[in-house]
Parts: structure tokens; C-alpha cells; sequence
């Protein structure tokens, strides 16, 4: 019934974004919630063809699921993104696709953003800022930036969210939900996948995203961790100026990335940027456990001072303490190419099916590793490298970790962006002195001193506690109250399945059953067939058989 309400109360939305689909030749994706053949009947304009212009016979899938999410708008964009981090999930042709989502459309009328910033600051625009250009600097579907002065001269950005914006997605994010659990509930596959796991994960962080407030917190966290690096230029916020909707940095002038790379002759080398951007990207992961996870040539200028300006921290990625703890273990694993060690590394980090089957596992890691045997690694595209591992990743049903996929995705995106400055950069020659160094400190006596301080009370807790436990777990044995809980993922799946079977029995037994009484009945009162009521035994005899007939033909299609 809940799934009913959901889909009466969006039914618009549902026809857009099945037309929408549909369209794309992506209507087997809204077959899980049963809209695909009936609302294709009732929606006008399915059947027409395509315009010519698109171009559509001759373009892949993954080319036209790019497109639909761009015209289903900004929750449908920002999943696409997401999703483009997941090359544990979707294959390489898919990933190259979504990574080129675009978000770009017309900017809001300025009434409506002077409108915003004074309900969202409490004054109005000329009395928060000096001036406030109404042509934005750039928009997009969630909001669009201008250029701005403080009252006291200091040039600022401010970022503003659009009017309609929460509705629409709040209502996206309602049907990408109800989906994900109906589609769930009925595939395999997509229980495999967590895929309701994954519009959670989804909902949280494009939520998050919509609060300007956060980004503005992860700005000045980058801005006070990297403050005493005079090459590297943050934004700083204004708190009196922003709030949930309004966001107000500094602003930082600049030249684009990927323009200056294309200048002949610079006080630093590209290169030298290249090298830089690696670097600080590394020291972000591995130091201050957190990391931009948007590296497009679009958020970052060179200064004119040479410094290198990082903006836009609406999407960012955080490595914590065990799981950084880890990835040095695996390192190590990885660099003494022992592949039972890189396995165990795998499963503690939590990242192995259900049933996965340790011999291959063990064996397909083996013969990864034994591809680079010889080689150094400073002489290996990182590119090649994570594209080796997420092939393995798919074929063994791997999940990995959000924040473990994010940053695979960023190292990816980093390696193509520092390419365009230096063509022959090697990411990995770049971090690995800084990966060297965080082992160090790996094995340093103060890093294991300050990570065992609290093992004594630790201890001493856990001893005081070990008898009350004991003596619990021994009395509810001695009351024959101790009871196991046992969690079988396929049981719904094979419950449908049975109670399948068992309506198609009770079926074909009912039908053959009357079929056969009806033969007796006829038989036994021999009726005139020229009569009616002989007519009416043949129609219900012929309706009858027709009934075998089809629960015969639905076991047979069944398989069963």
C-alpha cells in the first residue's frame, strides 16, 4: 500500500521520467516497479520515433543513460556522478560516460536570487554587500554563483541555491527509493548490489550537499590544514554572510588549470603544477584524512603570485583513522606482493561478498600481482593499475567501501587532470616518497606508543567485566534460554518461489479437477447439444480446458 501512495502521489513525475526512459531505450529500468508496459499504452507520444538529430541507432547505452539523467535534472545528474565513482559497480564504459555528466542550464532570474539571499541573510542585498553583480559567474540545476564586494572591499563569490530545488528533490529522491526497494525485493542482482544500501548512502550525501553550511565547514578545514603551505591557496568563508542556501568565500583570481597549461611560457612549469597537484591531493589523504574528491580542471586556477587555488569542497572524501590504518597494512601486503596477505587485507576491510570463494580469490590476486613482478611501480600508469583491480573487483562481487571507491575515483580523475599539464607525469612516482614516509611513521615506536596508551584500561575494563558475561551465558544455558538467530539472505526469493509452485499445483488440481468432474457430468446426463443447456456444458468445458491448457503453458514457461 505505502508503495501505492508513493507512486499515486509523484504519478506526474513517474510519467516524465518514464517517457523519459523510455525515450533513451532505457525502459527496462522502471520494470522493477511495473510502470514499463502499462504507462507505455497510456503515455502519449511514446510511440513516435526519435528526432534524426540524436541520432540514437547509432549511440551505446551508456551514451544514453548520460542524457536521460541530464534531462531528468539535478538529483538524477548528482546520482549519475556518484555512480561514475563506482567502477566497482558499473564497467568501464559506463563510468567514461557518466563522468562527462553535465550540469548546465539557464540561470535563475535575478529577482528570484535577490529574493533567496535577502530571506536567507535577513537584509537586504545592497545592505550585505558593497555590490552584487546580477550576471552570474556560472550556473547550474541546484544553484549559480555571482560575483560580490563585502563592505569592506573584500571581493567574495556567493553561491546561491535555487528557488524550486528542494521539491524536486525531494520528490526524486522519494521515487529513487521506492525503486530501489521494489526493485530490490524482486532481483537478485540488485540485493546483491544493495542497491537500497546505495539511494540511502545517495540521500545522505546529496542531503548534505544541499546544505551550503557544510561545504563552507569543509572549506575552512582545508583552509586551516593547509594554511602554512604558501603554493596552496583555500577559500575562506563568511559565516555572517552564508547560511543553509547562501554560500559567501573569498574569492581567488585566477587562470584556469587547463588554460595554463596551454601557455608557452610560465614562471612555473606545468609540470611543476602537475607535481604539485599530486602531491597535495596525497598529503590530504594521508595526513589531514580528508580529500577533494572533485578534481575537474573547472576548480582549480593558477595564481598570480604562482600559488595553486583548490575551490568548490561540496564533494568530499574522508579517510579515517582505521580505514587509513589499513591501506598501510595493505600497502605493505601489496609492495611485498603477497597475495594470502593482500586477501586478508581485503576481507578485514570488509569489502568481501557473502560466500566469496578464498582459493580463487587468492588465485585471481596472485596472478594480478605476478603482472608487475619486475616492474617498479613509479614506472606503472596508475590508470592501468586501477583498471586491472576494478576488473577484479566485478568479477568477484566485490563491495567496496564508499569512501574507498570515492578515492579511487579521485586518484583516476587526478592522474587524467595532471596528464594535461605534464603528459609524462607518473602519479605514482610522485606519491610514493609520501606513501614511504607514512609507513615510517607506521612503524614508528610514538605512533604504536600513542595507539596502545588506552590498552591497559582497555584491558582492565574488559577483565572486570568477563565474569558477569560468563555467569549470564551460563545461566540462560542452565534455563535452556540461550536461542540462535540465523539470517538466510535468498529466503524471501525462494519463499516466492515455493508459493509460486504451489499456486500453479493447486491450480492445474483445481482445473483438471472440474475439466475431469465436467467429462463425468456430461457423460452421465448425455445433454442435447442442440439445446441449451448441452451448449452451455460445452462452453464450460471448452473454458475449462483452456484453463489446463494455460496452467500446463505457465509450467512449461516456468520451467518447472
Amino acid at each position: 500500500m505505502q508503495t501505492f501512495i508513493i507512486q499515486r502521489r509523484h504519478a506526474e513525475r513517474y510519467r516524465v521520467i518514464v517517457r523519459t526512459l523510455i525515450r533513451h531505450g532505457l525502459g527496462g529500468l522502471v520494470g522493477p516497479v511495473d510502470v514499463g508496459g502499462r504507462i507505455r499504452q497510456r503515455l502519449p507520444g511514446l510511440s513516435r520515433p526519435l528526432d534524426p538529430a540524436r541520432d540514437t541507432l547509432r549511440r551505446s547505452r551508456p551514451v544514453h543513460l548520460r542524457e536521460a539523467l541530464e534531462e531528468l535534472g539535478p538529483a538524477f545528474v548528482k546520482l549519475g556522478q556518484i555512480l561514475s565513482t563506482r567502477a566497482d559497480l558499473l564497467p568501464p564504459a559506463y563510468i567514461t560516460e557518466l563522468e562527462r555528466l553535465q550540469d548546465q542550464v539557464p540561470s535563475e532570474p535575478f529577482a528570484a536570487i535577490r529574493l533567496t539571499v535577502e530571506s536567507e541573510l535577513g537584509t537586504t542585498i545592497e545592505a550585505a554587500f558593497r555590490r552584487f553583480e546580477e550576471v552570474p559567474l556560472a550556473a547550474a540545476s541546484i544553484g549559480q554563483v555571482h560575483a560580490a564586494v563585502l563592505p569592506d572591499g573584500t571581493p567574495v563569490v556567493v553561491k546561491v541555491q535555487r528557488t524550486d530545488v528542494d521539491a524536486t528533490i525531494a520528490e526524486d529522491l522519494d521515487i529513487l527509493a521506492d525503486m530501489a526497494r521494489v526493485g530490490q525485493a524482486r532481483s537478485t542482482l540488485l540485493r546483491q548490489a544493495d542497491v537500497v544500501g546505495l539511494v540511502k548512502e545517495f540521500t545522505w550525501t546529496i542531503r548534505a550537499e544541499f546544505d551550503y553550511r557544510r561545504e563552507a565547514a569543509n572549506a575552512d578545514l582545508f583552509h586551516t590544514a593547509l594554511n602554512d603551505d604558501t603554493t596552496i591557496r583555500i577559500p575562506r568563508s563568511f559565516p555572517s554572510h552564508s547560511s543553509r542556501r547562501v554560500l559567501t568565500m573569498e574569492r581567488i583570481d585566477g587562470e584556469r588549470i587547463d588554460r595554463f597549461a596551454r601557455r608557452a611560457e610560465t614562471a612555473v612549469s606545468p609540470p611543476d603544477f602537475a607535481r604539485r597537484l599530486v602531491a597535495t591531493t596525497a598529503d590530504q589523504v594521508l595526513r589531514i584524512g580528508m580529500f577533494h574528491a572533485d578534481p575537474h580542471a573547472g576548480n582549480f586556477v593558477v595564481c598570480d603570485n604562482g600559488a595553486l587555488g583548490i575551490f568548490d569542497f561540496g564533494m568530499v572524501g574522508t579517510i579515517d583513522e582505521r580505514l587509513r590504518e589499513r591501506l598501510m597494512l595493505l600497502a605493505i601486503a601489496v609492495s611485498e606482493r603477497d597475495a594470502s596477505r593482500i586477501v586478508d587485507e581485503l576481507s578485514l576491510l570488509g569489502v568481501l561478498s557473502a560466500g566469496w570463494d578464498r582459493r580463487l580469490m587468492e588465485r585471481d590476486v596472485s596472478h594480478l600481482v605476478s603482472q608487475y613482478v619486475g616492474a617498479s611501480l613509479r614506472e606503472l600508469p596508475l590508470s592501468m593499475i586501477l583498471t586491472d583491480v576494478m576488473s577484479l573487483v566485478r568479477r568477484h562481487g566485490i563491495r567496496m567501501p564508499s569512501e574507498l571507491a570515492l578515492l579511487a575515483k579521485t586518484a583516476s580523475m587526478l592522474e587524467a587532470l595532471s596528464r594535461r599539464l605534464d603528459p609524462d607525469i607518473n602519479v605514482i612516482a610522485v606519491v610514493d616518497p609520501m606513501i614511504r614516509g607514512a609507513l615510517r611513521e607506521f612503524y614508528s615506536p610514538g605512533f604504536w606508543a600513542s595507539r596502545f596508551k588506552l590498552l591497559p584500561l582497555d584491558t582492565m575494563l574488559l577483565t572486570a567485566s568477563m565474569p558477569g558475561h560468563i555467569q549470564r551465558l551460563l545461566s540462560r544455558i542452565d534455563r535452556n534460554d540461550l536461542t540462535f538467530h540465523v539470517h538466510y539472505d535468498e529466503l524471501p526469493e525462494t519463499l516466492r518461489s515455493l508459493n509460486g509452485m504451489v499456486n500453479r499445483l493447486a491450480f492445474a488440481i483445481m482445473t483438471s479437477a472440474a475439466w475431469l468432474g465436467t467429462i463425468v457430468i456430461f457423460l452421465a446426463v448425455d445433454p442435447d447439444l442442440a439445446a441449451f443447456p448441452g451448449f452451455l456444458f460445452m462452453l464450460v468445458f471448452a473454458v475449462l480446458g483452456g484453463m489446463v491448457l494455460y496452467g500446463m503453458y505457465s509450467v512449461w514457461r516456468s520451467g518447472r
